[in-house]
């Protein structure tokens, strides 16, 4: 799998890779976990589970085993079968819970747009 990102995620793996420490380790951890799908999931699974919250494009999220010290999420979006991701946004759950799930879904689905507006890409819905 191809994992390519936005911005934003870029800016929150900087701020991940300052940090260093676990943070850092499991994001990494998660970025391997989407470079290791042969195709985008069909299934959920403990690592990969649908956003709900979105209503205009399948997002996923991308998430590790209970760790008390971090809740690392990436929201991404697989805008065709083959090789491609979109990493959207980046966050640790741990400090805000399971509500950042609604303003990540709004937030990924104007990135997904601004994307195929300017690739011409591929709509998914």
């Amino acid at each position: 799998m191809i994992v390519d990102w936005t911005e934003e995620f870029d800016r929150w793996l900087a701020h991940a890779e300052e940090q260093g420490g676990r943070l850092l380790t499991v994001a990494i951890a998660l970025l391997q976990a989407l470079t290791d799908l042969p195709a985008k999931p069909v299934e959920e699974s403990a690592t990969f589970k649908q956003v709900r919250q979105a209503r205009r494009h399948k997002l996923w999220r991308v998430a590790h085993p209970f760790d008390p010290a971090v809740a690392v999420r990436i929201i991404c979006w697989f805008p065709t079968d083959d090789h491609a991701v979109i990493a959207l946004i980046g966050f640790d759950k741990k400090t805000i819970g399971d509500v950042f799930y609604t303003s990540a879904a709004a937030r990924g689905e104007a990135l997904i747009d601004a994307w195929l507006r300017q690739k011409g890409g591929p709509d998914d819905r």
